[in-house]
């Protein structure tokens, strides 16, 4: 599934971001207390996407989304892994506010 094809647009902007590498994009597609989780496990929002997605180069090639384009899956791909994973978001105000990740 493209990027363009997500119908959520703080998702959308995620996921381009994430395809283009481009850490000012990701970044204010998420409030600036934005909360994660990886493997249920709480994570500092910035020091895990430095490491997952941007020294890593990660990226997720969308398989399917779900939940009014706020769950996605697909296979995340970077330099550290390749597997199945699901991406659940939070929106608030036009934000992502809540990233849920995790492997399948």
């Amino acid at each position: 599934m493209d990027a363009a094809e997500l119908t959520n647009p703080a998702v959308r902007s995620v996921v381009t971001a994430m395809e283009r590498q481009d850490r000012d994009a990701f970044y204010a597609a998420f409030d600036e207390d934005a909360k994660l989780t990886d493997d249920g496990n709480a994570q500092p929002f910035r020091t895990w996407a430095e490491r997952e997605v941007f020294s890593s180069h990660g990226r997720l090639a969308v398989e399917r989304e779900a939940e009014d384009g706020l769950y996605l899956t697909g296979e995340y791909r970077s330099d550290l892994w390749n597997m199945p994973t699901f991406w659940r978001f939070m929106v608030e105000d036009g934000k992502v506010a809540r990233l849920d990740v995790g492997a399948m």
